[in-house]
């Protein structure tokens, strides 16, 4: 891959609505590959993409994570917003960052693979999931959740809206991806910590409290997360939270929306609750 002058350069044009757009999305999901780039901007040609990044690059506002051990798998490089991008970016979109994500990004360069590839899994997420829904569902990372003190401080690894029909308030969701990077025993007690979250009373007022989904790495771990996901409803006494699972494979491979995506868990076995259907069929 081609080395990136560190020359000055004297003159640039100001950034364009796309490259503005790169960094806003770098700075949401954290790491991101170029496919990544071109699938949220919509745009098919990766040689429009490299040169965009390029561009960005060689200004210091965005860097990646490339060595020579990337070429024989022929792994992309994975791109990340540098804190003089984030200073960028809020020049020109005030109030579009905040001051606890800009301190993740000093950690960029040192990250483990295993944190690296989880933030990808999850920008890759978030690509299906407006592929699915479309714009109506509102999707929020970590990047924002952050700066609250209402989200569990346990966050998820995205928040997720969308509106119901004949309700004035939009549904909430709390959606995690249980992969390989974690020790099965940390999803379980993560799923503990929202039906704790539940009971705390810090929540948003008038607005019922979030559903809690997970994306599960096999059918193996899904059955077993939905066991222990029923017994704890059962042990917390919260059954008014909704908790429902899917597979990556089920996921990565959704067309549009289904009710047979998500697998709700009850410990009554009642029929879907009406507020999940809102997540199966976009309104």
């Amino acid at each position: 891959m081609q080395t990136i002058s560190k020359a000055t350069v004297k003159y640039r044009r100001p950034l364009n609505t796309e490259q503005v757009s790169v960094l806003n999305w770098l700075y949401n999901v954290r790491f991101s590959t170029c496919q990544q780039v071109g699938s949220y901007l919509r745009r098919d040609s990766l040689n429009v993409i490299y040169t965009k990044m390029r561009i960005l690059e060689e200004q210091g506002f965005i860097s990646k994570r490339y060595d020579k051990s990337y070429k024989l798998p022929a792994r992309p490089a994975e791109y990340y917003l540098t804190p003089k991008g984030a200073r960028k970016l809020e020049e020109l979109k005030p109030k579009s960052t905040n001051a606890w994500a800009i301190r993740s990004l000093y950690k960029n360069k040192r990250v483990s693979q295993d944190f690296l590839d989880h933030c990808l899994k999850v920008t890759e997420t978030i690509l299906q999931l407006k592929s699915l829904y479309g714009d109506k569902l509102s999707v929020y990372t970590k990047s924002y959740m952050v700066q609250y003190n209402n989200y569990p401080t346990w966050t998820p690894d995205l928040y997720l809206t969308l509106p119901v029909s004949g309700q004035e308030q939009p549904h909430g969701y709390f959606l995690d991806i249980w992969d390989s990077t974690k020790p099965f025993f940390v999803s379980i007690r993560k799923a503990s910590n929202y039906l704790k979250f539940s009971e705390s009373g810090d929540w948003l007022e008038d607005t019922d409290f979030p559903a809690v989904l997970a994306i599960c790495e096999t059918d193996r771990t899904q059955k077993k997360l939905n066991r222990h996901m029923k017994r704890m409803l059962d042990e917390y006494g919260v059954y008014e939270v909704v908790c429902a699972t899917t597979t990556c494979e089920q996921f990565v491979a959704a067309t549009k929306p289904t009710e047979k995506l998500w697998l709700k868990v009850d410990p009554y076995d009642d029929p879907i609750k009406e507020t999940l259907k809102s997540l199966f069929v976009t309104p």
